[in-house]
């Protein structure tokens, strides 16, 4: 089975940073309220237990152009709530503390918006035209995608952890989880 090196790892941190950096500003600009998103922490795992967990928010972002394959982002089911609410008009502080059918569709319209970012961002600096299909959204009120083989089935992932805050309401982290071939594709651009 192929391994990621920390040093791969790091030139995808390096990546997803300057991506993740440009999205951040998108979200506050949806949001109304500051949004940073810090340096990222890297790890190197086989298997990634945030997948399993009920309170997180999964995010499949498939490529359709560019790449070829899925990333995922994974937040917390607190902060997805307080950005739908904000995303819907709301104050920061909802009376729910789960997610609904509304708040579900809010979410997934941020993250699509985030994730064009990305996109494009990507495209710049890997040199080649990519775009991403929409964001599906699992969490414990819906599921609407299987987990990707690639990221359960003991090969490498790519962990890049952002801290994320959005005004005084969210102080949390935000994870993107890469799978080697999407690994593989990116470092091959980076070498060009």
């Amino acid at each position: 089975m192929e391994k990621i090196t920390m040093e791969q790892a790091d030139v995808i941190g390096e990546v997803a940073n300057i991506c993740i950096g440009n999205a951040a500003t998108t979200l506050s600009l949806m949001l109304n309220h500051a949004t940073n998103i810090t340096t990222p922490v890297v790890d190197v795992l086989t298997n990634e237990t945030e997948l399993q967990r009920d309170d997180r928010v999964l995010v499949k972002i498939p490529y359709t152009k560019g790449l070829d394959g899925t990333n995922l982002m994974v937040l917390q089911v607190s902060d997805a709530v307080i950005i739908a609410n904000l995303m819907m008009g709301g104050d920061g502080h909802p009376e729910q503390t789960d997610l609904d059918e509304l708040s579900v569709s809010a979410i997934s319209e941020a993250m699509n918006q985030m994730c064009g970012t990305i996109a494009t961002s990507m495209a710049t600096i890997l040199e080649v035209p990519t775009d991403i299909g929409f964001p599906l959204v699992n969490s414990k009120f819906k599921t609407t995608f299987t987990i990707p083989e690639e990221l359960c089935n003991g090969s490498d992932i790519v962990k890049v952890t952002f801290r994320l805050t959005v005004g005084d309401l969210i102080d949390s982290q935000l994870m993107q989880l890469y799978p080697i071939s999407i690994v593989k594709q990116i470092l091959k651009q980076e070498e060009k």
